[in-house]
């Protein structure tokens, strides 16, 4: 199989693997925030998006031009799969960019981005997309252009310049691209580090420039959500976290760095279960894409996963996210609920490549076939398990009635409170 056949062959494995979570979300649809929208809109129509989501203006104006066409559900399902499938291309290339070595296993971490390993919201389909997912993807492409080679002066300007615009906008959308922004500023002062010449000082313009951009955008995001009383997702509520949760905040911090860099895979593992039908068959989902990912994956030879080779860019990825889950944690929000593992896809592309390289260089060279074999073994097992449970145990908050041509949902008691 030549390296472009391999290629497709990568880039068809993960579409197939969110078509399948994008189609299983379109079927159970709406749950979670998907529902809680479709139930304010029912109650008090237009008025009701701007005060469930005016503090993100851009996707309210959007989830307004939804409404009015009542084209939720269409959109969603695009909105949903182009998303975790940019997911899934973006791990790709930030894998190959930083460990350009070993670039022939990027679909390693795209996978644990793209499957319900470490986080468990593929199948909100709408909310997840639109507030969540389409910001850092916006900021991880204008991290790639921050750290391109362009051939002369005037390029680089322009292509800094359009990677600026593309941060601002992201963090315009919602405040997860503030996340995404500070990953980027990590990389390209690190890039600068490494990098640096007679011209040093015009190496952190470039890391100036972000900063200024971030903050310029994030206040006018700020100004534009203001007077909505959704306290909680402005900066000011951090104040009002208790003094007992702040002493706290150190130590969630340390559990967050390990739980996203290989604490979750691990986890994710030593869940693995037998005990029921859906178990069962999601362990057969989890070997079959596991021989598949070998067959694409592995060559003869050995692998050397050195650090001596890759220490700049691991020490790059460990301080981003270490500085990245800082204004997670300062927020009071937890990274352990299934909800809640929504706060890990800023970072995603960095996680999921740390946890690759790390089970890489544990198992060194002799045993390095048993990464993909375990990496392809979780994503079919998680995949067809969280479709599954999903399935049985529906949301809650939302009941969906299968003859009505417009969503009637019916809140239980714990949402109307």
């Amino acid at each position: 199989m030549t390296d472009r056949q391999r290629s497709i062959c990568e880039v068809g494995l993960l579409a197939a693997l969110v078509t399948a979570l994008t189609a299983a979300g379109a079927w159970i649809y709406p749950i979670w925030d998907d529902g809680r929208l479709l139930l304010a809109i029912q109650e008090s129509g237009k008025q009701a998006i701007w005060i469930n989501f005016g503090n993100r203006p851009l996707a309210a104006l959007f989830y307004i031009f939804l409404m009015k066409y009542e084209a939720f559900l269409y959109a969603s399902i695009v909105l949903n799969w182009i998303t975790w499938l940019g997911m899934g291309l973006v791990t790709m290339r930030f894998w190959s960019l930083m460990f350009p070595a070993h670039s022939r296993f990027a679909l390693l971490p795209a996978l644990l981005s793209v499957a319900p390993i470490l986080t468990k919201v593929q199948l909100a389909i709408l909310t997840i997309p639109t507030i969540v997912m389409v910001g850092p993807l916006l900021g991880f492409i204008a991290i790639f252009m921050f750290l391109s080679e362009q051939p002369g002066r005037l390029r680089k300007v322009i292509v800094a310049t359009a990677g600026l615009l593309l941060l601002a906008f992201s963090i315009l959308i919602s405040e997860y691209g503030v996340v995404t922004a500070i990953v980027a500023l990590i990389l390209v002062s690190a890039q600068a580090i490494r990098h640096s010449s007679e011209r040093k000082r015009q190496q952190w313009v470039v890391p100036a420039l972000i900063v200024v951009a971030t903050l310029i955008s994030y206040s006018f995001y700020l100004w534009l959500g203001s007077g909505t009383g959704k306290d909680a997702f402005r900066p000011g509520y951090m104040l009002d976290v208790p003094g007992w949760r702040i002493r706290g905040i150190p130590f969630r911090w340390l559990s967050g760095i390990w739980r996203g860099e290989i604490g979750g895979v691990l986890e994710s593992l030593g869940s693995i279960t037998l005990t029921s039908k859906a178990a069962f068959l999601s362990f057969v989902c989890g070997a079959v894409v596991s021989v598949l990912v070998f067959r694409l994956i592995h060559k003869r030879g050995a692998v050397e996963f050195t650090l001596q080779q890759d220490r700049f860019s691991i020490i790059t990825l460990l301080v981003a996210v270490a500085a990245a889950l800082i204004p997670v944690v300062l927020m009071d929000r937890t990274l352990e609920t299934k909800w809640d593992s929504r706060f890990w896809m800023p970072v995603m592309p960095l996680l999921s490549s740390l946890s690759v390289y790390i089970l890489f260089y544990v198992l060194r060279a002799r045993l390095y076939f048993l990464v993909p074999i375990l990496c392809g073994f979780l994503t079919g097992y998680w995949t067809t398990f969280e479709i599954a449970k999903t399935f049985r145990n529906p949301d809650p908050v939302v009941s969906l009635p299968r003859e009505s041509s417009f969503p009637v949902l019916i809140a239980s008691a714990e949402t109307n409170r």
